[in-house]
């Protein structure tokens, strides 16, 4: 039977994995069930002592301030007795000092002293050390090594005769509202556990809630996504708020699809939804993955690579887990140096726009042009045409979109007031972004640029894509209320692509919709896909709306459309988008509706 000093101590022992349990058991003999509010670890013989040390974390809780120390030679029963008065040391007014030797019990080595903490010291060898020996030890006044193992009790006497500091000291390393580690622990931790894989979290749609309910409400569900996370990960494991919305979650010993795996439970867990102040209320989250290796070995690096990682994942789509790949990182100094063109290229004016024609397909007037929407075209000197798929998502990242949206409206406003002097019920369509809808001052910057312009209200019709308008149906609903008493048309763009409550649709104060291409996509549309579209049609002459049939790509798309009674359309078939200089051609009404050249 072996002895409880061959268990935790044996020098047998020298895995990572070992080692942690060595730390865990030894501190939780120790400790006797108490709390600590320090931790001091010196490793020696075959133990690996980051993993002691990890071992020690665990168990002694996270309130617990830890250090460790190394190179104290091996310890032998002499040994100890010769430097147990750095046992001694540790003691003094204001905390009792425990300490356990390989093979004893917790020993009481200072008795008599009565405080509120208690500071742990773990002496940890590939030896057996008699309890005996080291409590005489503890008592020696002829101790060596003594100049590293006093610093460690003068941190001890300055973090433990003040309570106050104990706490100033966890204030420092933990978020005040989830009560995690904060970003500066995670990374100390990350140091101690080298070999360990890392996921970034990140929440979707969480900064609609905090603006529609509140920075408080926003707090008490960063604590419940917490709860989750902590919920869905080993006790080993590590989880951190990094700040803002996004958390991180250290795992041990595990491969890429372990990783991929917790990923995937702590998404599933927070789908789930969260009732604050008396309401349901859903989110998601996107992960990333790094394991050492490829993505990096220092722990900035590998945070860094799984934060890459997390990016390309809500950019596939919100719900996914992502493992950090080579490729990401060239990929991600390519999004900084297109962020970088993209901030020059308004100031210097490499942006255009082009004009698509907005049809008109009922018998009244078929194929008369009765507006146009404005669509951004950049030609980058250094990268010629970029595709707006390209730049438009890195201008919405980056904040850019409200600049160049307003630069968009204004420009087209003007080139539309003067087509209009020939063709004066012309109208202008300009598709607009969520961070734009949400300014402030947005609905002053659309009347300052009409106003320039000289172009009426009632010409501008503003899109808004379903997800935009759904993801915080109040503050959409505030924000076209303004823009609609103001006299400007309100379109919904895409429209059946997104996930809108008819409820919310009946609410929104808009004038117009916009079928999405998605729904006459197939060269020769099936009875299913009429249904869909009749759907739409018939919902939007229901509750008064104008309906417009997007990207008629073909005849049979344009005869369909027509059947159904739809009196807009828009589509490369009709008229593909055009320069400036080409479209007061087609302000003359036409004979008959034939298609594009």
């Amino acid at each position: 039977m072996s002895s409880t000093s061959e268990r935790w101590f044996g020098a047998g022992h020298s895995t990572a994995a070992d080692s942690a349990k060595a730390g865990a058991e030894a501190t939780a003999a120790a400790l006797e069930g108490r709390r600590p509010a320090a931790v001091f670890v010196f490793c020696s013989g075959g133990y690996d002592p980051a993993a002691v040390l990890a071992g020690v974390r665990a168990e002694a809780g996270p309130d617990a301030v830890v250090a460790g120390g190394t190179g104290l030679g091996e310890l032998t029963p002499a040994g100890a007795t010769q430097r147990g008065v750095a046992v001694a040391a540790l003691g003094g007014e204001g905390f009792t000092v425990r300490a356990h030797a390989a093979g004893a019990d917790a020993a009481q080595v200072t008795e008599g002293v009565d405080a509120p903490h208690t500071a742990l010291l773990l002496l940890c060898d590939g030896t057996a050390i008699g309890p005996q020996e080291f409590v005489r030890g503890a008592y020696s006044v002829a101790g060596l090594w003594p100049d590293q193992l006093a610093t460690f009790a003068q941190q001890a006497g300055l973090a433990l005769t003040d309570a106050r500091t104990v706490e100033q000291v966890r204030e420092a390393h933990r978020d005040n509202v989830t009560g995690l580690p904060n970003r500066a622990l995670f990374l100390r931790i990350f140091h101690e556990r080298p070999d360990s894989a890392v996921l970034f979290i990140d929440l979707d749609r969480f900064k609609a809630v905090n603006d529609s309910l509140g920075h408080d409400a926003g707090d008490q569900l960063l604590a419940a996504v917490a709860e989750r996370i902590r919920g869905c990960v080993r006790a080993t494991d590590t989880v951190a708020r990094l700040g803002g919305d996004e958390f991180a979650v250290l795992l041990a010993d595990v491969n890429a699809a372990a990783a991929v795996a917790v990923g995937g439970r702590i998404i599933a867990a927070v789908r789930k939804p969260f009732r604050l102040l008396g309401r349901s209320v859903s989110i998601g989250a996107s992960v990333g993955a790094a394991l050492p290796g490829a993505a990096g070995t220092a722990p900035d690096e590998l945070l860094n690579s799984a934060d890459l990682a997390m990016y390309h994942a809500k950019k596939n789509g919100p719900g996914r887990v992502v493992v950090f790949e080579p490729a990401m990182r060239a990929a991600a100094l390519d999004y900084l140096s297109l962020r970088g063109d993209l901030q020059r290229a308004l100031a210097e004016g490499e942006f255009g726009l082009q004009y698509q024609p907005l049809i008109r397909l009922d018998d009244e007037g078929p194929g008369a042009v009765v507006g146009v929407e404005a669509l951004l075209r950049w030609n980058s000197p250094a990268r010629g045409v970029v595709p707006p798929s390209e730049f438009l998502p890195i201008a919405e990242e980056s904040g850019l979109i409200a600049d160049i949206g307003q630069w968009v409206l204004a420009t087209a406003a003007r080139q539309v007031a003067v087509w209009r002097r020939g063709r004066p019920g012309l109208t202008l369509n300009v598709n607009v972004s969520g961070h734009e809808l949400v300014r402030p001052d947005f609905a002053v910057q659309v009347t300052r640029a009409l106003a320039a312009a000289g172009l009426p209200m009632s010409a501008v019709t503003l899109e808004l894509t379903e997800s935009v308008l759904m993801s915080d149906p109040r503050v959409a609903v505030a924000a076209l209320t303004d823009l609609r008493a103001l006299g400007v048309q309100l379109a919904i763009d895409d429209f059946g692509t997104g996930y809108s409550s008819l409820a919310y649709l009946r609410e929104l104060p808009v004038d117009e919709l916009k079928v999405d291409r998605a729904f006459i996509a197939r060269a020769e549309l099936t009875g299913r896909d009429l249904a869909l579209v009749s759907t739409i049609m018939e919902l939007g002459h229901i509750l008064g709306l104008r309906v417009v049939a997007e990207g008629i790509e073909n005849q049979a798309q344009l005869d369909a459309v027509r059947r159904l009674g739809c009196a807009l359309g828009q589509g490369f078939h009709l008229h593909r988008p055009m320069d400036p200089a080409q479209l007061p051609a087609l302000l003359v009404p036409p004979t008959a509706l034939s298609p594009a050249a």
